[in-house]
């Protein structure tokens, strides 16, 4: 199992953060935490706080919302923050754990097979776990479809073709922590700066999209 050296708590708001479309969703960046909230148009939003930790088996000591306030403190100058916070003592129910990434030398013993995220269980970081439980179900289907007299042969086959897959999506869980939670400030920068090339070249896309959707549309007529 691998240390992600971070925490998460997660839960949802009863409302939006004053100011902001339902739909809309917030970012609220420093180095080392991170506060995101999830608009919904039809659903109450979802508010996940994550930061990084050195002494993840201390922060069980004490009650959850205390801590989470204790590694935000410095924050709440931001009314986001306040909000979120303040939703977060409202709520009923909230989600408090460490990250860490399971990883399993085997997926399967005789005939008893694990999937999804009973084998590979990708991280909040990471994600890809829909994807990666359809791609190991469908792959599943075919190695036993080629090898349907050989259970053994079929298991051996499916793991080899798919490990390597999985291990890359569990690897990324680092890479896409800095744009979850940052570890810097030059990292919380350079993020930044992705994040908005990303928004210019989708902008341009749907831009030269509409546009030849228009020209096309004026041709038809």
């Amino acid at each position: 199992m691998a240390n992600c050296k971070a925490m998460i708590c997660a839960f949802q708001m009863k409302e939006q953060v004053p100011s902001y479309e339902a739909s809309d969703s917030v970012i609220v960046s420093r180095p080392k935490r991170a506060m995101w909230v999830f608009g919904l148009a039809d659903h109450a939003p979802c508010a996940w706080l994550t930061y990084r930790t050195e002494d993840i088996p201390d922060r069980f000591a004490g009650p959850s919302i205390e801590q989470v306030r204790a590694a935000f403190s410095g924050m709440d100058d931001d009314p986001v923050v306040r909000h979120v916070l303040h939703s977060l003592e409202q709520a009923p129910d909230h989600v408090f754990d460490s990250i860490h990434q399971v990883r399993m030398r085997r997926w399967s013993k005789g005939r008893v097979v694990l999937v999804g995220d009973a084998a590979w269980c990708m991280n909040t970081y990471s994600a890809m776990g829909s994807s990666s439980s359809l791609r190991g179900g469908a792959a599943l289907g075919v190695a036993l479809r080629e090898h349907p007299d050989d259970l053994s042969a079929a298991l051996d086959a499916w793991e080899t073709g798919l490990r390597p897959y999985i291990t890359r999506q569990q690897r990324s869980a680092r890479i896409k922590q800095q744009r979850f939670v940052p570890s810097s400030r030059l990292a919380e920068a350079l993020g930044s700066v992705v994040l908005d090339l990303i928004r210019r070249v989708v902008h341009r896309r749907m831009a030269a999209e509409y546009t030849a959707w228009s020209a096309l549309s004026g041709t038809a007529r």
